[in-house]
C-alpha cells in the first residue's frame, strides 16, 4: 500500500485570498497584534511559521498557547467567508477526479499541508474534495512551524489507522511548491509535483522532484507517476 500525502493550496484549490484575509484577521482577533513585518511568501510554509514571520517579536511560546483560540477564529472566519464569497473558491482541474482515480489503487490519501487541521477540512469540504481523505491520518500547519518535520506526523498517525508500517519507499507526497519536495526528501519520500503554484515545472525539477505534471488533469499520469516501482 502507498500513503498518499496531499497538499492542498495551489495543489487541490484556490482560495482567491479569502484564506489570507481570514488569517490576518485571525491573528488580530487572538494576539491582539497586526503585522510587524513586510508580507513575504507564504506558499508552502505551515500556520505556525507564518504567524512567527507575520508577528516576529512574538515568542514562540506564546504563538503556541494562543494557537486553539487562533484556529477556533480562523476556521470560524474561513468557512463564513468562503460560502459568502463562493466565485472565488474552486477545486483545482483534475482535482476530485484524480483523488477518485487513486482511490482505486492500493493507496491511503491524506492531507499534509501547512493549514492548520481545521482550516484544511473547510478547504476541501467546500470545494468537494473530502471523499477518500482520511483527515486523521494527516500531517498539519499546528503541529509543527517547520514543513519538513510533518511528514513523520502524517507517517505515524497513518501508521496508527491502518496498522500497516509504511516504508519511505511507499510514501508519495504530491505538492506544487520546493517545500513539498524539501520535506518528502526528510524522510526519503517519493515526490510528485504540480505546476499549478507559483513554481514553475522546470524549477520544480530543478528542485528535485522524482515526477513532474503540468496539473492533475492526466490522471493516468497521476497514477503512473505516484505508483512508479522504480
Amino acid at each position: 500500500m502507498k500513503l498518499v500525502l496531499w497538499d492542498i493550496d495551489g495543489t487541490l484549490v484556490s482560495f482567491g485570498g479569502i484564506a489570507g484575509e481570514a488569517m490576518r484577521a485571525a491573528v488580530l482577533a487572538t494576539y491582539g497584534m497586526t503585522p510587524t513585518s513586510e508580507r513575504r511568501s507564504y506558499a508552502g510554509k505551515t500556520d505556525l511559521r507564518i504567524i512567527a514571520e507575520t508577528l516576529p517579536d512574538l515568542a514562540p511560546d506564546a504563538i503556541r498557547a494562543g494557537l486553539p483560540a487562533f484556529e477556533t477564529a480562523y476556521i470560524e472566519l474561513l468557512a463564513t467567508m468562503a460560502s459568502a464569497q463562493r466565485d472565488r473558491i474552486r477545486a483545482l482541474p483534475g482535482a476530485q477526479a484524480a483523488i477518485a482515480r487513486l482511490a482505486r489503487e492500493d493507496v491511503h490519501q491524506a492531507p499534509l499541508t501547512g493549514n492548520v487541521a481545521g482550516a484544511a477540512r473547510v478547504k476541501l469540504d467546500l470545494t468537494g474534495l473530502s471523499e477518500h481523505m482520511d483527515f486523521d491520518s494527516g500531517a498539519y500547519g499546528g503541529d509543527d512551524p517547520a514543513r519538513e518535520a510533518l511528514p513523520a506526523y502524517a507517517l505515524a498517525r497513518a501508521s496508527a489507522r491502518t496498522g500497516r508500517t509504511f516504508a519511505a519507499s511507499d510514501i508519495v507526497i504530491i505538492g506544487d511548491t520546493a517545500h513539498d519536495i524539501s520535506c518528502a526528501r526528510a524522510v526519503g519520500a517519493r515526490v510528485v509535483a504540480v505546476a499549478t503554484g507559483p513554481y514553475t515545472a522546470a524549477e520544480l525539477a530543478s528542485y528535485g522532484a522524482d515526477a513532474v505534471l503540468a496539473d492533475l488533469t492526466d490522471a493516468e499520469a497521476l497514477v503512473a507517476a505516484v505508483m512508479w516501482a522504480g
